[in-house]
């Protein structure tokens, strides 16, 4: 059997990158086993949560294994940059998430508050109907109530249809009374 000198160095290059593979996940690992305790700690202590924290650490290491330039950074750096601006994003989207849910509870007590449990569980009850209702009909129909129920004008909803406004009285008709009859079947 002959070997020919490109098949010789295709293997030589196969064989060269199998190893520089290798070497890319035992320098990774390296890196990875010397930083991790450094990173993990600063990222505790930044979120206060050692779940949290582990999570951040995880990204900020599969950040680095993703670039290309890793023997040019600044290793320790570049990882506690890249961490503490993780753990200060975490930090910023948990204030932002508090905010949003302290919100929403105030919404929540100050318009069902004082409110009869089976109200409110019948008023739910009602809406998710309304919904099921609206995904059986025909999509534009559906879509020209729930515009409609918004506020939109007959000009507008015309535009948002593609129709002629002259038409939208016909179609609303039409779309209320197909909605009504299926009502009437639900809540005889």
């Amino acid at each position: 059997m002959t070997v020919t000198t490109s098949e010789a160095r295709a293997t030589s290059e196969r064989r060269g990158g199998e190893a520089l593979l290798k070497n890319v996940a035992t320098d990774f690992e390296a890196i990875f086993l010397e930083h991790w305790p450094r990173v993990y700690g600063v990222l505790v202590r930044l979120v206060g949560d050692h779940a949290e924290a582990e999570d951040l650490a995880l990204e900020t290491f599969w950040r680095l294994y993703q670039r290309d330039d890793v023997r040019e950074l600044n290793l320790g750096g570049w990882l506690y940059r890249v961490a503490s601006n993780l753990g200060l994003n975490a930090l910023r989207g948990g204030k932002r998430r508090e905010k949003y849910e302290l919100t929403a509870g105030r919404w929540e007590v100050e318009n069902y508050g004082g409110a009869d449990p089976a109200e409110v569980a019948a008023e739910n009850e009602e809406r998710r109907q309304v919904r099921q209702i609206l995904q059986d009909m025909n999509p534009r129909q559906a879509r020209l109530l729930l515009l409609r129920h918004s506020g939109l004008t007959y000009q507008e909803l015309a535009a948002a249809l593609g129709v002629k406004t002259s038409s939208i009285g016909a179609l609303l008709a039409r779309a209320e009374k197909e909605f009504e009859e299926r009502w009437r079947i639900i809540d005889p």
